[in-house]
C-alpha cells in the first residue's frame, strides 16, 4: 500500500475541535483522528445498512439478557419460597 497525501484546508476552529477530539480518542495525532472519520464515513455510505444493523443488534442483546436476568431472579424466588416453606414445616 502506498501513502497519498491529501491536502485539505478547514477553519482553525475546526482544526482546535479536531485536536481535542484526537486526545480524546487517544490517537497519536490529528492525521489519525482525520483518517478514522473518513474510514467511518466511507463505511457508512458504502454499507448504509450496516450501523442499523449494528445498532439493532446491540439493542436485541440488550433485551435478551435483561429478560436472562429476569428469568434468573424468578427462579431464585422460586427455590428461595420452596425452602421457606420447608424450614415452616
Amino acid at each position: 500500500m502506498t501513502d497519498t497525501v491529501v491536502s485539505v484546508r478547514m477553519p482553525s476552529s475546526l482544526v482546535r475541535e479536531l485536536r481535542i477530539l484526537s486526545e480524546k480518542n487517544h490517537f497519536m495525532d490529528l492525521s489519525e483522528e482525520i483518517r478514522s472519520i473518513v474510514r467511518s464515513k466511507c463505511l457508512r455510505y458504502s454499507q448504509p445498512f450496516s450501523a442499523d444493523v449494528k445498532k439493532l443488534r446491540e439493542e436485541l442483546k440488550e433485551i435478551f439478557e435483561v429478560k436472562k436476568e429476569q428469568e434468573t431472579k424468578q427462579e431464585l424466588i422460586t427455590q428461595l419460597k420452596k425452602l421457606s416453606e420447608k424450614l415452616a414445616k
